[in-house]
């Protein structure tokens, strides 16, 4: 309201304005779209108190001696009043249909949550129930060895099962804004090592070659999240490249930043399906076509957990059939 009516005042200096109120909408529309109708009504009294007070005859005084500008702010009022509703109008249909839409995609998580949780649960439980009965069956002759294998597979079911339900209960935490980082100095190996011990399994068989160079700077970050994220990222690389292959962890500093890459020797991935390895639920197609077990939410999680640290997270391809590599790039504190 005070910038309106010191625009008016320097306006009525320069030029002669017969009806002055007209600029008084601005403050009333304004209050509308964004507090809405009570608010802009309060805006219109004070337009109404305001002119009257300093732009009619006689001046500093409530009292419009002139009938033409009584007039004027009769009809003011009245045009105020009805724009007030419709800007009022136009700000709760907005309103409804962005709630809408945030329900839309509510459901649509919800839906794709309950179809991964009904297919990725059911594997590793079927497992795990069916290693569990034969075990308990086994009479004394089938001998150590197959009690192992079984204890085995229960084992690493197990594990597949609580790595799943760990990703789902991250990505709630995530869409409910509970992310909150504990910073600390932490040095880059420090998080490597944390998640190639998580991931120990699942690289068995690989051949890990690191390039972690001697004097990088430490990082303000939280230990735990990041040690998650490039623990999803091994993961990930580990499923989408032939088994036995090798896997490249490199670090190196770059304007400012600590650069963490991990490169596979998978299939690659086409350019179209570059902005889609991030979404969630997302799932690719390893290079042998084999079927491999997750979620569809490593990645996810992953972005989620560097930007939280303060970082970024892009993927690269040269294409199909030459590999790919995932970049995080870490701010150095000063």
């Amino acid at each position: 309201m005070l910038v309106v009516g010191l625009a008016a005042h320097a306006l009525t200096q320069l030029v002669p304005l017969p009806h002055v109120s007209v600029l008084f909408l601005a403050a009333v529309i304004t209050s509308a779209a964004l507090w809405g109708l009570g608010a802009s009504l309060f805006a219109a009294v004070l337009s109404v108190a305001g002119g009257s007070f300093f732009f009619y005859q006689p001046l500093y005084s409530f009292h419009v001696a002139n009938p033409q500008e009584f007039a004027d702010l009769t009809v003011f009022v009245v045009v105020a009043v009805l724009v007030s509703r419709l800007a009022d109008g136009v700000r709760r249909q907005a309103r409804e249909i962005a709630d809408a839409r945030l329900k839309a995609q509510g459901e649509a998580l919800r839906e794709a949550l309950l179809n991964s949780v009904s297919h990725d649960l059911q594997t590793p439980l079927s497992a795990i129930l069916g290693s569990a009965t034969v075990l308990e069956t086994l009479d004394e002759r089938a001998g150590p060895r197959v009690q192992r294998e079984l204890a085995a597979t229960i084992r690493e079911e197990a594990e597949r099962l609580a790595s799943y339900i760990g990703n789902v209960l991250d990505i709630s935490r995530i869409r409910a804004g509970q992310v909150a980082p504990r910073l600390e100095l932490v040095e880059l190996p420090d998080i490597v090592n944390g998640a190639l011990r998580r991931k120990e399994r699942a690289l068995a068989g690989r051949e890990l070659r690191l390039t972690l160079p001697a004097g990088l700077p430490m990082l303000r970050l939280d230990l735990f999240l990041m040690e998650h994220a490039v623990a999803n990222v091994l993961d990930n690389a580990a499923k989408f490249s032939p088994p036995g292959s090798a896997i490249d962890i490199g670090a190196r500093l770059e304007e400012g930043e600590v650069v963490l890459e991990v490169a596979n020797t998978g299939k690659g991935i086409r350019a179209e399906e570059l902005p889609r390895v991030f979404e969630t639920f997302y799932r690719g197609v390893p290079s042998d076509g084999r079927a491999v077990s997750g979620s569809g939410l490593g990645l996810a999680i992953c972005r989620a957990f560097v930007e939280a640290n303060g970082g970024r997270v892009s993927v690269h391809s040269d294409g199909e059939g030459r590999g790919a590599r995932l970049q995080i790039r870490l701010l150095v504190p000063p």
